[in-house]
């Protein structure tokens, strides 16, 4: 057995019973602890008198514990406070929210800071990462540069740094370079072991910064390189079935339609129908901010590839989301003779089987629905358009059922969520982008209003008056029932609630969420939009395209549980109609400072980009945009908003290995690696 397959229960020292807290962090072999890198560095090298603190950049300190003390902050929260002292001035050290550590930190104790200081009333460590030092330890040397790893209850630091030189020593000789030395040389990287060495156990600052470098390359380099790979695949001639009517369907839409088409949705239809008169299939992403005119366009290359004698696959992640296509396509592509049908999982067993069934014999010309369009039991007679809706809502093993019921179609990504372009290289280097940039005339955003609670009568005042003069609303909530253990608005809570406010008496309302039978939720929903209620209470089910043009308002409850991107999307189920639109974000006293800062960013900016480009540098991609929903493994180092020019140089490196090495990879050792670190999605992106 290779040495990084070995179990850590075999680790000197672990033992079954370590092995399992391991397992908590997903760590089961030695390779798995290899590629636990650690989360921050304690520098001994440089440690810092406390007498000599100044605010600024990030110190190392060391210093042993006078006093400890657990206060109570506002909202609630517990923080610790201590006070260390090195004989040249103290220091105060607070840890926010972490109450916990006081059975750590105690009277007495050395401890070794690393963090930045700030100066609030005085000089202070905020939430510095720590270590205790053992009684023999002078804190005047220099011992070096130390890792503190991500923990979970049970382990130490002292345990973790152990094992971790114990796997690194016994896989030396598998950690064996890879990639070409004409790579190395140009991005001037150091080697695969020489790597792991200095992320685990660096001598210095520069052998750390080049070992995290050449991680993060690899990170990215790996994933370009399958994104490459995967681009050849779909790039091969004659593979799918070329579909260029002549267009009269997509015509006849135009002219029936009672505005004029966007510039960029014209120059997006034009873009699609030259990918589908191609003889290889169409993989392209379209992208657009909430409102800009996606779902026409997808509309119209369904028109083409149904006219050129193709059926069509529309999937969407939601039901209420795709009963709303398949209602957009019977009003719009129903009166041209196109045959729809509708598919989900909660259609009663009989009319489910006679959709499938007209789907197989080719009855139906396009077929919309929800996951239920993958069950093996689908299948189509000509699929040569599959059209993907809110993509991140899918895996890549989703799509690739779906796109693999037919010989080759072409395919369609859409998404609502505006992707930053180094986000955009990072997940869809394989796709085609066309980004829809352009909103539709007249169209205006909702002013976005953050209200703290304690105005929340004002707030449900002014909504009664609104509905009173025909407006309609949603009420936001981030769960569906309430909770002891979190305190947060809950949809069903909140409706029993709003029943009973005076401000709403009289004004009818409804309830919304994912738990509700398929049924349930449409009949909700077709008396919202035909204003049988005035007021929706829901959670996030509406996120993503529900189209109400008369509902003006909405508020949010704990608007800081969600990410801005996703904020921006609900604000989009407002201000669709002709009457001026407003979000309220309802803002509570224990959502801190920070929380506010954020959200005053969606009170500032309308524009989606520049909200995802913060929402992303706030978040970071993983939590952004459904990195693992993506099919992709995360990114453990590699940071490509930060380091755009590393992403730059990774795909560039890749294009050109695969350009010229490409038809040789296999088998080689960088094959080997992407084999362990993708396993089954290389054949996923049609490279394996």
């Amino acid at each position: 057995m290779a040495e990084r397959a070995t179990p850590l229960r075999f680790l000197k020292g672990a033992g079954p019973a370590r092995a399992e807290l391991l397992e908590k962090l997903d760590l089961r072999t030695f390779g798995d602890l290899l590629e636990h890198y650690p989360r921050a560095y304690l520098d001994r090298t440089r440690l810092v008198p406390l007498g000599s603190l100044q605010p600024g950049p990030e110190v190392t300190a060391a210093g042993e514990v006078r006093s400890v003390a657990v206060r109570r902050a506002r909202g609630g929260r517990q923080d610790l406070h201590a006070i260390l002292d090195d004989g040249s001035g103290v220091v105060e050290c607070v840890w926010f929210n972490q109450a916990y550590l006081a059975n750590r930190i105690r009277r007495g104790v050395r401890l070794l800071l690393s963090g930045r200081v700030e100066y609030f009333r005085r000089l202070r460590f905020s939430s510095p990462e720590w270590e205790i030092l053992e009684a023999e330890t002078p804190t005047t040397e220099a011992p070096g540069i130390v890792p503190v790893y991500p923990l979970t209850a049970g382990l130490s630091q002292r345990a973790l740094r152990q094992w971790t030189r114990q796997a690194l020593d016994a896989c030396q000789a598998e950690l064996i370079e890879f990639l070409p030395e004409e790579i190395l040389l140009r991005e001037r990287l150091p080697d695969w072991l020489e790597a792991h060495r200095g992320i685990h156990f660096p001598g210095t600052r520069e052998q750390l910064n080049a070992a995290r470098q050449r991680i993060a390359f690899q990170e990215l380099f790996d994933l370009q390189v399958l994104l490459a790979l995967s681009r050849n695949q779909y790039e091969r001639p004659r593979t799918a079935r070329p579909l260029a009517p002549a267009g009269r369907m997509l015509d006849a839409l135009r002219g029936a339609l009672p505005f004029a088409l966007t510039s960029a949705q014209q120059r997006a239809i034009e873009e699609i129908r030259r990918d589908l008169a191609r003889d290889c299939p169409m993989h392209r992403l379209l992208e657009g901010d909430v409102g800009s005119g996606k779902t026409l366009v997808a509309l119209a290359a369904a028109l083409l590839a149904i006219e050129a004698g193709a059926q069509v696959a529309f999937m969407a992640p939601t039901e209420i989301l795709a009963a709303q296509h398949a209602r957009t396509v019977e009003r719009l592509l129903a009166p041209l003779g196109v045959r729809a049908a509708f598919l989900s999982g909660g259609l009663p067993a009989r009319r489910a089987a006679e959709t499938r069934e007209a789907a197989r014999s080719g009855a139906t010309q396009i077929l919309i629905g929800t996951h239920a369009l993958i069950q093996e039991t689908v299948a189509f007679a000509t699929l040569g358009l599959v059209i993907v809706d809110e993509q991140h809502r899918f895996g890549v093993m989703q799509r690739a059922q779906l796109l693999g019921k037919g010989e080759s179609p072409h395919g369609l990504i859409m998404t609502a969520t505006p992707i930053p372009r180094t986000l955009a290289l990072t997940l869809f280097g394989d796709l085609d982008r066309t980004v829809l940039d352009e909103m539709p005339p007249g169209r205006r955003p909702p002013r976005t209003h953050l209200v703290s609670v304690t105005r929340y009568a004002d707030l449900l005042a002014y909504v009664g008056r609104s509905l009173a003069e025909g407006a309609q609303a949603y009420f936001v909530c981030p769960m569906i029932e309430a909770s002891e253990a979190v305190d947060l608005a809950a949809a069903v809570v909140l409706f029993h609630r709003l029943e009973g406010e005076a401000a709403l008496r009289g004004r009818r309302g409804a309830l919304l969420h994912g738990r509700m039978k398929s049924d349930e939720k449409d009949a909700v929903m077709r008396a919202f939009m035909a204003g049988e209620t005035a007021y929706l209470v829901a959670t996030t089910v509406i996120e993503v395209g529900v189209d109400v043009p008369n509902a003006s308002l909405m508020v949010i409850e704990h608007p800081e549980r969600y990410g801005l991107s996703q904020l921006h999307q609900l604000r989009g189920r407002v201000g669709r109609g002709r009457q001026p639109a407003h979000l309220f974000l309802v803002r509570r006293p224990g959502a801190g400072e920070e929380a506010r800062r954020r959200l005053e960013v969606l009170v500032r900016e309308t524009n989606g980009f520049r909200i995802a480009e913060e929402d992303l540098r706030l978040r970071g991609p993983g939590e952004f945009f459904g990195v693992r929903q993506s099919g992709l493994p995360p990114l453990k180092v590699a940071d490509p908003i930060a380091q755009p020019e590393l992403l730059e140089a990774a795909r560039r490196e890749a294009r050109e290995l695969i350009a010229t090495q490409g038809a040789t990879l296999r088998g080689t050792r960088l094959w080997r690696r992407l084999e362990t670190r993708f396993g089954e999605r290389l054949r996923l992106y049609g490279v394996g």
